[in-house]
């Protein structure tokens, strides 16, 4: 884990209205820590599988932006900031988003209330997003 960046990330989100929202590039970028997502499955896949995931998830044209909606800012010293949902905006259908992210196994896709995201969505990003969930 490069824990410059951990510990930047943690900061710069410190203090903000919860739940904050990370872009996904930049929540990957540095971790290492299998805890941050997916931490239920077993046999976990790998920060590298996740990476690739929303990687190939955001070249497609119906994809705006993908977000991680942060559940606990700072788990612990040695762990990245931890997310159980990620928002993923655009006009992608919720069939086409659960099948982009079968070999994750999120608990869940789907839509969701709007008024349960982050301040830091634009409304338009709001009415936009969907979510996956994983438990």
């Amino acid at each position: 884990m490069d824990t410059s960046k951990c510990t930047a990330l943690k900061q710069d989100f410190a203090g903000q209205e919860e739940p904050q929202i990370v872009h996904i590039d930049r929540f990957f970028d540095g971790n290492d820590d299998t805890g941050s997502i997916g931490c239920n499955l077993v046999p976990h896949p790998g920060l590298d599988a996740f990476r690739h995931a929303f990687t190939a998830l955001g070249r497609r044209s119906d994809v705006q932006a993908i977000y991680a909606q942060i559940t606990e800012l700072d788990p612990g010293e040695d762990s990245w900031p931890f997310t159980d949902t990620v928002l993923v905006v655009g006009s992608i259908s919720p069939e086409a988003l659960k099948e982009a992210l079968a070999s994750l196994e999120p608990d869940d896709v789907g839509t969701a209330d709007p008024d349960s995201f982050s301040p830091g969505l634009s409304d338009s990003e709001r009415q936009s997003a969907l979510v996956a969930w994983w438990d």
